[in-house]
């Protein structure tokens, strides 16, 4: 295992070991290996549910290519590719189990199910280097899964988690596009298994997992009085020197706790060298305690979303990830006279649907806003690491007092749309090109400026360091 999976690794051992558990609570045998899940599972017994049956299908026909693509990259996401595996076997026992009993009362009790993924993410946070875009792609792919506890329409969240994974794939693909093809074939393996579990979910699962009415007992019982996960045994860690990352890691660990003559002997600062005032004959000043910076939070204020008549425009206030379900606000706009103004807003997804007069993004941090067609102007101003993309068509963008912009724009409007800014920085904007591969390009922030004394004016040109 390379060192960049390594970390990855370990924490699918705990992945694993818990979804067993969580297997045997539900009272469901463990999913066939994982080398074979393409043959076992079209293989099931006549007794399966048709959902059941439909997801071997899909799982059938998007697995393997997904395999062969992981181990096309010279083996480094070889075990990342098989946690994706596991994952989607283990869900096939999940259905399994759904197939033959009552829909929970309580969905927060299929919480314990998804903590491993949770830990996944914090795993693949941590990782820094060439393989960083895989596996947060990998990761986003975990979330997939929660499409189970999704009602009425869980294929709405499955097609916002698309695109979440897609962000991180779109990187690898404008950055490999012309050197390595295997790349670009890895993600189109890994958009096959989210597009095949959309259509899944659409084909058998439209108003959320389908229960059996009159099944014996909850699942969520079964799922609750899972026992804790074990440990993963300490003999299946790669050993030091073996050639792979966890040799590294284990070798690093051994250094930092490593005993010395030193050890357990606490630091002693200079406050607190006595010597020190002894040799400039004083007690010394007692050392000033300084006070832990504490990050004012700012206070939002209550959400608003309304409509007023007056001036037919949508009102987007203090919205967070927090404030709608699924972290997504809609906004369904019914006449392209509307308008829609977002202010003061941190973290939110707001998707305006509908074709708009424009739209003002203002005062909002590490927002995204999607939108379709506008009429006249998409703007965002006093605006923090913002994300907008347009699907439709977008005359201009305008971006003032941002810092941090990245916009998508579509193929149909990427010839057409001019962009204006004013006092900002860290702009970028993506595009598709003739091939639907991402391009991706800074907008600039740097001039040249040159003054004309015989004719009193001034010439400007684009910084050089645009010029490649």
């Amino acid at each position: 295992m390379s060192s960049s999976t390594a970390p990855l690794g370990e924490t699918l051992d705990s992945i694993l070991a818990r979804l067993s558990a969580l297997e045997s609570g539900a009272g469901i045998k463990p999913p066939a290996a994982p080398a074979a899940s393409s043959t076992s599972s079209t293989s099931s017994g006549g007794g399966d549910a048709a959902f059941v049956k439909g997801y071997d299908d899909y799982v059938a026909k998007v697995m393997p290519k997904f395999t062969a693509a992981c181990a096309a990259l010279d083996g480094k996401l070889g075990e990342a590719g098989k946690a994706i595996e596991d994952a989607w076997s283990a869900q096939r026992a999940f259905l399994v189990a759904a197939s033959s009993s009552k829909k929970p009362s309580d969905p927060a009790a299929l919480q314990p199910f998804f903590k491993p993924y949770m830990d996944l993410k914090s795993t693949i946070k941590s990782n820094r280097d060439d393989w960083e875009n895989h596996l947060k792609a990998l990761g986003e792919m975990f979330g997939l899964l929660q499409w189970i506890m999704i009602t009425p329409k869980p294929k709405d969240y499955l097609v916002d988690m698309c695109g979440a994974v897609d962000f991180w794939t779109n990187k690898i693909r404008v950055q490999y596009k012309k050197t390595e093809p295997k790349q670009v074939e890895w993600c189109e393996a890994v958009k096959g298994i989210n597009l095949g579990l959309v259509e899944y979910v659409k084909g058998f699962h439209l108003a959320g997992v389908a229960y059996k009415m009159n099944g014996g007992g909850e699942l969520s019982a079964a799922a609750s009085a899972a026992p804790a996960a074990p440990k993963p045994a300490a003999a299946q860690k790669p050993k030091i020197g073996g050639g792979g990352g966890g040799g590294l890691l284990a070798e690093l660990s051994k250094k930092s706790t490593g005993d010395s003559a030193a050890t357990g002997l606490k630091k002693v600062t200079k406050d607190q060298q006595t010597w020190r005032k002894e040799f400039s004959g004083s007690d010394g000043a007692p050392a000033v305690k300084k006070s832990a910076f504490v990050k004012k939070k700012v206070d939002l204020g209550p959400p608003v979303f309304e409509f007023k008549d007056q001036g037919m425009k949508w009102i987007v206030e203090n919205q967070t990830a927090d404030t709608n379900p699924n972290g997504v606000l809609i906004v369904e706009v019914t006449d392209p006279k509307q308008q829609v103004y977002i202010y003061k807003c941190e973290g939110a997804t707001i998707d305006i649907k509908g074709k708009c007069k424009g739209i003002v993004v203002d005062s909002c941090t590490k927002c995204n806003v999607l939108c379709d067609t506008i009429i006249s102007c998409l703007e965002t101003v006093n605006g923090k690491r913002m994300k907008l993309q347009v699907r439709g068509v977008c005359p201009s963008v305008a971006i003032d007092k941002t810092d941090g912009c990245l916009t998508y724009l579509s193929k149909e409007t990427a010839s057409i749309t001019t962009f204006v800014t004013s006092k900002s920085s860290e702009m970028n904007v993506s595009w598709p090109d003739a091939n639907d591969e991402y391009k991706e390009k800074a907008i600039p922030e740097q001039f040249q400026h040159k003054l004309n004394v015989e004719s009193g004016s001034i010439s400007s040109d684009i910084s050089d360091l645009y010029s490649h």
